[in-house]
């Protein structure tokens, strides 16, 4: 029992006298001198700087917006009138409108042609003198024919028979049971 008793102390921590007191001195004062405010001030010039620099930015933004605004417009109004000018013109070319302004102006369709070979200078084909005599014909595209609208037809009305409300009781011939007879209320 021994050998188990010494176990049990041996374990244990030794317990320190406590010989040393700790040391107390005085500790000089704490500096009284306080900041003269530069830090704070340079913090609140950098804070301030900052505020009107993203105000600025803010207004740039928004007058670019309005600007790109009024080019948009601006553009959409310049391309409705590029597009009615090339219909315009469109229109101005079209050959019935040209056959009109040339009898308008005294011309009259050749009624034979001659050609010039440019490699050797000799003229192909006889050149006749153009007589008023002849209308100016021009040729269009066809134009469809319209369709006469024809009344859709009426349905016939014919009687529906009425249903029966008398059951069936007679069952099918193939001696299939899976479902309920003919006429009977499911």
């Amino acid at each position: 029992m021994s050998s188990i008793a010494n176990v049990r102390v041996t374990g244990r921590q030794p317990v320190r006298p406590m010989s040393r007191r700790a040391v107390l001195r005085v500790v000089p004062a704490a500096v009284q001198r306080s900041g003269t405010g530069v830090f704070a001030g340079i913090c609140m010039v950098l804070l301030a700087v900052g505020l009107l620099g993203l105000l600025v930015l803010h207004a740039q933004l928004a007058q670019g917006s309005y600007t790109l605004h009024d080019l948009e417009v601006t553009s959409g109004v310049l391309t409705d009138r590029e597009h009615a000018l090339t219909q315009s013109l469109d229109a101005q070319r079209n050959p019935a409108n040209l056959a009109l302004r040339a009898a308008g102006l005294g011309m009259v369709p050749a009624g034979s042609m001659a050609f010039i070979r440019l490699s050797d200078g000799e003229i192909l084909g006889e050149a006749q003198p153009a007589k008023a005599d002849r209308p100016l014909v021009v040729v269009t595209s066809p134009r469809p024919t319209p369709v006469p609208a024809t009344p859709a037809p009426t349905p016939a009305t014919t009687p529906t028979p009425t249903p029966t409300t008398t059951p069936a009781t007679t069952a099918p011939a193939s001696g299939d049971a899976g479902g309920p007879p003919i006429g009977a209320p499911e």
